[in-house]
């Protein structure tokens, strides 16, 4: 994800969210610009910049948090009140968390973005990358056997069921 694709998502889920008055009810997931997770890695990276520019700002910030709270609300499930405002809590301890992790990243490290992505989870995939974890993953290589699963050059026994 880029930093673009993160403005565009956050700019088409805050129109959303000025669109739709309900605040704290069930809303259809399908709505949003991109996944749950996509859409909080976005405001990470939001805020990230922000930071980035020394333009960190409660007034900047507050905007962004508010509509990470509200996230959860996207749901097919219903969800009861004390769970939504668990989740919520959730949330704005989340974005608390990797603030106070993104205020001990220095700014004028080469390293800045690199950390702040590997902060948010966004991974660096190239073709190359993924073809090549795509060919260990089909190989088999690097991936060890679970007991759970049966071995390949033996067939499962049938178990007798006694009444």
């Amino acid at each position: 994800m880029t930093l673009q694709q993160a403005e565009a998502y956050i700019r088409e889920y805050r129109q959303l969210l000025s669109e739709d008055p309900r605040r704290g009810s069930r809303r259809n997931p399908n709505l949003l610009p991109t996944s749950k997770d996509n859409l909080l890695r976005a405001i990470k990276l939001q805020m990230a910049q922000l930071y980035y520019i020394n333009a960190h700002t409660e007034e900047m910030l507050k905007p962004l948090i508010d509509a990470a709270i509200f996230v959860d609300s996207f749901s097919l499930l219903p969800l009861d009140t004390a769970n939504f405002i668990n989740a919520m809590q959730q949330r704005r301890a989340e974005l608390n968390d990797f603030y106070l992790d993104l205020v001990k990243i220095n700014r004028s490290d080469r390293f800045f973005w690199q950390r702040v992505y590997a902060l948010c989870g966004v991974s660096f995939e190239t073709r190359r990358s993924t073809f090549i974890e795509n060919l260990k993953l089909k190989l088999g290589i690097g991936v060890t056997e679970t007991s759970d699963l049966p071995l390949a050059n033996r067939t499962p026994m049938k178990r007798i069921t006694i009444d």
